[in-house]
Parts: structure tokens; C-alpha cells; sequence
């Protein structure tokens, strides 16, 4: 166990700031395993990834909302992609000012190794804990998202 983490046992902390000292250990874990895809570092690519991956040619404005990003801030990760050519915009045929975004086959590649990327920090980051309290974990967090 890291010497840093040796604070959060000894000391009685918020629940909420454990989530969040959990979610930087996550992504310093996926910088350290993401070794040829960079643009993989950032979360709002991986966001992106999986959003489209389950709910392809969704509105820019929706993809925005499910990850909950600002337009502004969507907008420069999907340029970012694009530039990789793992998505592309579309304009609607129906509403001229909405555009859907799209994976590209590339995209979807992209996708795969992301899954397994975070697959695989999840497996490490979860070692001793058994099915059950995983799946009680995930329960209890997805409750607590609710309350959001």
C-alpha cells in the first residue's frame, strides 16, 4: 500500500472525500497504463468513448449532458477527437442547429482498449474485495448518484 494512503486509515474522514481520493488514484493509475494512446488520459475522451459506444449519433447537446461537461468544454474534447478521426459531427437532416456525434471504426477500436484499460485499474484497484461487496459498492454509489 502506498505511504499516502495510510492517511485516509488512520484519520475519520468524509465519505465523499474517500470517493474522491479513489477517483485520483483511478486516473493517476490509467496515465501510468496508457502507454500509445494518450488522448486516453483524458476523462472526458473515455466519457465520450462510452457514451457513443452505447448511444451512438446522439445529439452534441445530450453527449454533453451525459457526461456532464459544458458545451465549451465538450466541444474542444470532440475537436480533440476528431482530430484523431474517432468521431465525426453530422449535422441533423431534421434540425439544421443540432449535430450528432459518431465513433468511427477507429473510434471503436479506441473503445475496446479503453474497456480493458479501465478493466484492467479496476481489477487492481479492487483486489480484496469480494463479488458481493462489489456489487454492493456499485449499488451503494449508484444511490448516492441519484441523490445528485
Amino acid at each position: 500500500m502506498k505511504k499516502t494512503n495510510k492517511i485516509y486509515q488512520n484519520y475519520d474522514i468524509s465519505l465523499l472525500a474517500l470517493i474522491r481520493w479513489v477517483n485520483s488514484e483511478y486516473e493517476e493509475n490509467v496515465a501510468k497504463k496508457t502507454t500509445k494512446n494518450k488522448i486516453l488520459n483524458q476523462r472526458a475522451v473515455r466519457s465520450v468513448l462510452k457514451i457513443l459506444s452505447m448511444n451512438n449519433g446522439i445529439s452534441q447537446n445530450d453527449l454533453a449532458r451525459e457526461v456532464h461537461l459544458k458545451g465549451s468544454t465538450i466541444s474542444i474534447a470532440l475537436t480533440k477527437m476528431e482530430n484523431e478521426e474517432l468521431i465525426k459531427r453530422v449535422e441533423s437532416d431534421s434540425d439544421k442547429r443540432k449535430v450528432n456525434v459518431f465513433l468511427t471504426a477507429k473510434g471503436y477500436d479506441l473503445m475496446k482498449e479503453t474497456d480493458a484499460l479501465v478493466e484492467s485499474v479496476e481489477e487492481e484497484m479492487l483486489v480484496g474485495l469480494s463479488e458481493s461487496e462489489k456489487y454492493e459498492l456499485k449499488s451503494t454509489l449508484r444511490k448516492i448518484l441519484l441523490n445528485c
